[in-house]
């Protein structure tokens, strides 16, 4: 594979990172162990928050997190169609339902507006996607969610550090879940975390997570979603430096929203939006193409200037599973099939400099140019 001159996403790794891995390997205690400890209690404080399990993935704690509630194969969690296939996956494997709701194509988070009419007698949960970095409008989905006696579970895999309204992703529902995953803020390689200020919701993810065994009974059936020492290593490092990785890659897309104004005055592209009073981290810098530029067509002009770049996420609904299994009316989730098939994700990573951004737009106007249907 064509090494990019301008990757979609480095990792922000340094020597010392290295290390500390050392250290774990030297130790010989390679599984959970006192950087698992250090994480945890780092994400509790930094959250705000009583409890914190880290996982082997994001979706392992979406899973844990649908089990603890007690929901079951009937049970309907109400999601955005526009997201990672994860998202949707998790319920299913947590053993309910997912029903798709559309989103809101300014912040391409779930649209607080067309929940209620998806709710039935069946609905137990709502589970927002805070997408690319940015907060759904948790006031009023929570709001929803009182008024209906719902779960809120916070997909918070791209929004570590995010904000709404001064209070931090993750927290505002029952529980939240982040992701360690390469593309994310900070990565561990694989992993995740899962959060909740419910004791009831943190000793059953405490038995679920490690084959069901509580107080060394095993008093539950239960998973292995443990996260290593090994990973944990990896990322404990990159959690004592996040406030500079944030406020690093906002400057970043504050950049961006400058170079690409010109294009956006001409109706070419949007920049994304931050609502006032949230915290946007821009986990990915995605923007909203015109119908009139051929995505597919410009992401390949751009590879061959050395850009990578990617579309932003999934409409669930059209991959080939959920159409083959779920009813999924025609011509609905209007403004996810928009965003997957119009939105574009550019490089964003900790050592991208302000001149190689310029760089980036010079080549994306050129190559728009090339596009246009």
């Amino acid at each position: 594979m064509k090494r990019m001159k301008f990757p979609l996403i480095k990792p922000y790794l340094v020597r010392k990172d290295i290390q500390e891995v050392t250290k774990v390997l030297d130790s010989g205690w390679l599984t959970q162990g006192k950087f698992v400890e250090k994480v945890e209690k780092s994400l509790k404080k930094d959250n705000r928050v009583k409890f914190a399990f880290l996982l082997n993935s994001a979706t392992s704690g979406l899973i844990a997190g649908i089990k603890a509630l007690g929901l079951e194969r009937k049970d309907e969690i109400i999601i955005p169609s526009f997201t990672f296939p994860a998202t949707a996956n998790s319920v299913i494997l947590g053993g309910a339902k997912p029903v798709f709701c559309d989103i809101d194509l300014e912040t391409f988070n779930l649209s607080p507006e067309k929940i209620t009419a998806l709710i039935t007698p069946q609905t137990k949960a709502i589970m927002p996607v805070h997408e690319f970095g940015l907060s759904a409008d948790m006031g009023k989905i929570m709001k929803i969610a009182r008024q209906h006696d719902l779960f809120v579970i916070e997909d918070a895999a791209c929004s570590l550090g995010a904000g709404y309204k001064g209070k931090r992703t993750g927290i505002l529902g029952d529980l939240g879940v982040f992701s360690f995953h390469p593309r994310k803020i900070v990565t561990s390689g694989e992993g995740g975390c899962l959060i909740t200020n419910s004791s009831e919701i943190a000793k059953k993810i405490g038995c679920l997570r490690n084959h069901g065994e509580y107080n060394r009974k095993f008093i539950t059936y239960g998973y292995n979603f443990r996260m290593s020492d090994i990973q944990a290593a990896v990322l404990y490092p990159q959690l004592m430096r996040i406030n500079i990785i944030v406020k690093k890659r906002i400057s970043l897309a504050l950049n961006y929203n400058k170079f690409l104004k010109p294009l956006e005055d001409k109706s070419i592209l949007k920049t994304p939006v931050c609502p006032q009073g949230y915290k946007h981290v821009y986990q990915s810098y995605v923007i909203l193409l015109s119908e009139k530029i051929d995505r597919d067509k410009l992401k390949k002009f751009l590879r061959a200037k050395g850009v990578e770049t990617q579309f932003g996420t999934h409409c669930v609904p059209l991959t080939d599973f959920y159409k083959k299994y779920f009813d999924i009316p025609k011509n609905s989730y209007k403004n996810s099939r928009y965003a997957y098939e119009h939105t574009l994700a550019l490089p964003l990573y900790h050592t991208l400099k302000m001149k190689e951004q310029e760089i980036i737009v010079r080549e994306l106007e050129k190559s728009i140019k090339k596009c246009a249907r």
